[in-house]
């Protein structure tokens, strides 16, 4: 007596709760666009600069992860900030809004 096929789950190129759709299920690594550290510096500058009261902050160095992190990038969020005068309360907050969403874009070159 022959086994009863079950088609959604015996199907080779079916994608339903399988890892097809956006590239899903290829690592994180693939996510993050490579860019030099001068540039992702600059980047992370004019990004934190945007928010309020933050206007004259830079961003002066971040360090390499060897490994990369659980999702992908390496670099550190542990950056290191000229603050310009600014208080820590106030460029606290745009850290933390920059540095999540930079770091699921971006990596060292």
């Amino acid at each position: 007596m022959a086994a009863s096929r079950d088609p959604q789950n015996d199907d080779d190129d079916a994608t339903v709760n399988g890892p097809f759709l956006f590239g899903e299920g290829e690592g994180p690594e693939r996510l993050h666009q490579p860019l030099a550290p001068g540039e992702l510096l600059q980047r992370l500058t004019t990004l934190i600069q945007t928010c309020d009261g933050c206007e004259q902050v830079r961003v002066i160095e971040v360090s390499r992860l060897e490994p990369p992190d659980s999702i992908g990038c390496n670099w550190s969020a542990s950056v290191v900030l000229d603050p310009a005068g600014v208080a820590p309360e106030v460029y606290a907050l745009a850290y933390a809004q920059v540095m999540a969403s930079a770091r699921e874009r971006w990596n060292l070159q």
